[in-house]
């Protein structure tokens, strides 16, 4: 039995600091009890405007305490303001006795995660713009597989497409298509004894972008890659392991699925239907502070995603982004150290947003620099930890002086 935490209660003036970007998080978070609280950072969105203040009954600094990194932001009262001080190591208490926090916390996750994938959409995509239309997303992720001969794939999306778009424009012509591959395309997962437990052989499309979603999925077995198809590229935001969790958003705020899953390998999971959810925060608070604790996670790599795609010299996006992955994994900084990657250099190029026809050359380049990095076993190999870490530095600082117009380091 967890007890209910004794908080405290802490108040800033007008102008006060609570939290500044880079330091230590402590594993302490605040919730805003009166007054008002203005988010920031170095690397600051338009349109972040819009959950950038927080208001009474909102939390700050959660992500980082939570996942137990340093802050990505700065948080500063605008007004005398009145919190409440918690620690990581009470939430588990606090979700318990009044879990309807924990359902605002996942929903105020959810809509930083979205915000983050269509932020790092728009960056990486030529046209530079916000989709808007699930039903046509949808479809045109089916007309994209077709070309590829992805037949599985295509009967599920323009199955999914004719049931969440019945009077959609494509409405039509989905049936038409799904009928088509019907009778060559069984269900997507394998059925088990248990109606929650799904098997998906490798390649097996979990959910598609622009479907609505009633379930979130917890990974008991195998790899599971997220991603988006921009301007006829895939590109990865994610590859999810054994005990994560994902498709959490359709299942929180109502919305359709911002991207595609796939299964990289065989894989095993276990559905949770959207009406068991609420049920799940109050008579198991160890699942969602698991739940908080990885969506903390995903939104901290997510961050560092977006900065990663700033840098225009796509070497220096290998290497921040392998220095990123290292610091994701808590992988000591030590010379000599050597890793290897849950991913190949194929799936790399997806990862930092390099085109297809340009990952050739690209890795060529890499590999005729040093000798660092090298694929063993179909996995992504580097001798030297402590050089990544130094390559990742050296690249984002070069590219933060540049659009900053400096020459002096930071």
């Amino acid at each position: 039995m967890v007890s209910v935490p004794q908080l405290s209660v802490v108040e800033y003036r007008k102008g006060m600091y609570l939290l500044v970007e880079g330091k230590n998080s402590n594993g302490i978070f605040f919730i805003v009890r009166d007054g008002r609280v203005e988010l920031s950072k170095q690397m600051q969105f338009t349109e972040e405007k819009d959950i950038s203040i927080m208001a009474p009954g909102d939390f700050v600094g959660i992500v980082p305490a939570m996942a137990g990194r340093s802050q990505f932001e700065s948080a500063q009262a605008i007004v005398d303001t009145t919190l409440v001080a918690v620690h990581r190591s009470q939430f588990e208490g606090l979700i318990q006795s009044n879990p309807q926090i924990a359902i605002k916390i996942i929903q105020q996750f959810s809509r930083r995660i979205r915000f983050l994938n269509d932020a790092l959409a728009r960056y990486t995509s030529s046209t530079g713009k916000k989709r808007s239309d699930d039903a046509a997303t949808l479809f045109q992720l089916g007309v994209y597989y077709q070309k590829l001969g992805k037949n599985q794939r295509c009967h599920y999306i323009f199955k999914r497409y004719a049931e969440c778009y019945p009077d959609g424009p494509y409405a039509e012509k989905a049936i038409s298509l799904e009928k088509n591959y019907r009778s060559h395309c069984a269900l997507n997962y394998e059925v088990t004894d248990n109606p929650f437990k799904r098997n998906y052989k490798e390649g097996g499309l979990i959910f598609a972008e622009g479907e609505q979603g009633h379930e979130l999925y917890i990974i008991k077995k195998g790899t599971v890659k997220i991603a988006r198809i921009l301007d006829g590229n895939e590109v990865i935001l994610s590859i999810l392991k054994e005990g994560d969790i994902f498709g959490e958003m359709a299942v929180i705020d109502d919305k359709p699925r911002s991207a595609i899953a796939v299964a990289l390998e065989d894989v095993t999971v276990m559905a949770v239907l959207k009406e068991n959810f609420a049920s799940i925060s109050e008579t198991q608070p160890q699942i969602i502070f698991n739940i908080t604790r990885m969506l903390s996670e995903r939104i901290w790599f997510s961050y560092k995603q977006l900065s990663n795609a700033t840098i225009k010299d796509p070497i220096g996006r290998i290497y921040n982004y392998l220095a990123i992955t290292l610091e994701k994994s808590n992988i000591e900084q030590r010379a000599g150290m050597t890793y290897t990657f849950d991913f190949n250099a194929k799936e790399l190029m997806k990862m930092v947003f390099i085109p297809e026809n340009k990952c050739k050359d690209v890795f060529a380049d890499i590999f005729r620099r040093n000798k660092l990095i090298t694929e063993l076993n179909g996995k992504l190999f580097v001798n030297d930890v402590d050089e990544i870490y130094k390559l990742g530095v050296f690249y984002k600082n070069k590219q933060d002086r540049e659009s900053s117009g400096t020459t002096g380091l930071k």
